[in-house]
């Protein structure tokens, strides 16, 4: 599972919970300790991740720092959290500030569970800058911005590189947006013969910024694309519980052919229900379908389809896998179809028609 992800799944949690996410712990429960393990750091590990650590170890020791993330037994990254129902503020700033001055680390992040802007001291040596160099806002999700976290995970942690990464695509982003004459320079150059004068950059400065937006407009048709070929395995965390609507009556699985079942399967997402169909692949179960509305699909395009039905403005990933659950009676009923990926007796029951 990619970063951006199981960034996905963090703000897929966040939306059905917002309602419930009213103080910082449960801030913290659905969001900030996810996303710490989303970056490959252990929050179990002392030795990596720790809570409420000492930010003025030469006073009394009350000033305290909701989390550190640590490298060779040195902290490296601080993270001061505020409940999701707080928006963040100056004053936040200066509390992450005092502790990052005085801890002499090279990062801080400061948090309401949704919105996470980082910063670093680029102006002056152990000052934390008054501007984040990067936000994450994990209702909307941006998936440039999520290639340049990574540079903080613990895998990848590279923070220099990063850190001119971020420069560099702020600099694209600008050109981008409004490309100086030396940008369009460049390109006119290359293709207009004669001297490049301010009426041939003008000429040419809008269909550089057209160009550009059909890149990028490819870009995310590929991963669309790439996202839609290829599935996700799904994380070992178990998915929450599912909270079905009671139904009178319950449809039976229907076996379709030899080595074959088709089996009613159903999701909620923000108090709504949709029903549609698994189409079992029983020769090998990872290549198994969704029937949804009609068409046959992989799990976690149906997925994300019923949820554009919702909220058209909705993106990001979703793992089918764990989003659509059995719908069948007995002590079957409301298992992840992911289930059938790694237990055979449920895939041979399923086939016989549920006996």
């Amino acid at each position: 599972m990619t970063l951006y992800d199981s960034l996905s799944k963090i703000s897929e949690q966040i939306q059905s919970q917002r309602q419930l996410i009213t103080t910082e712990q449960a801030t913290i429960l659905v969001s900030i300790q996810p996303f710490i393990r989303a970056l490959g750091y252990d929050t179990q590990n002392l030795a990596e991740v720790q809570p409420e650590y000492t930010a003025d170890p030469h006073s009394s020791g009350s000033e305290r720092v909701d989390y550190v993330i640590k490298r060779a037994g040195k902290p490296i990254m601080l993270i001061e959290v505020k409940s999701a129902n707080i928006t963040l503020n100056r004053y936040h700033w200066k509390q992450l500030h005092g502790y990052f001055v005085s801890l002499d680390v090279e990062f801080g992040v400061l948090t309401n569970g949704l919105e996470y802007r980082f910063y670093t001291d680029t102006k002056k040596r152990h000052l934390m800058d008054e501007e984040p160099f990067l936000t994450i806002d994990l209702l909307k999700l941006d998936a440039l911005k999520t290639s340049i976290l990574e540079g903080f995970s613990k895998s990848r942690f590279a923070p220099q590189q990063t850190l001119r990464k971020i420069k560099i695509s702020s600099l694209l982003e600008k050109e981008v947006s409004q490309p100086s004459d030396d940008f369009v320079r460049h390109f006119a150059k290359q293709l207009h013969t004669g001297a490049i004068t301010k009426n041939v950059i003008g000429e040419f400065r809008p269909l550089v910024k057209r160009a550009w937006d059909d890149l990028v407009d490819q870009e995310i048709a590929r991963r669309v694309r790439r996202y839609e070929e290829l599935e996700e395995e799904p994380s070992q965390e178990e998915a929450p519980s599912p909270m079905p609507a009671p139904e009178p009556e319950t449809p039976l699985p229907k076996p379709v052919a030899s080595g074959s079942a088709e089996i009613p399967i159903y999701a909620n997402w923000r108090q709504r229900r949709v029903d549609a169909t698994l189409l079992i692949n029983a020769r090998n179960p990872k290549f198994s379908n969704v029937r949804f509305e009609g068409q046959p699909m992989s799990p976690s395009k149906a997925a994300q389809l019923f949820k554009q039905s919702i909220d058209p403005t909705m993106s990001g990933a979703t793992n089918g896998w764990t989003f659509w659950h059995l719908h069948i009676p007995g002590g079957d009923h409301g298992r992840p179809i992911n289930d059938i990926r790694k237990d055979e007796a449920l895939v041979q029951r399923l086939l016989s028609g549920g006996r």
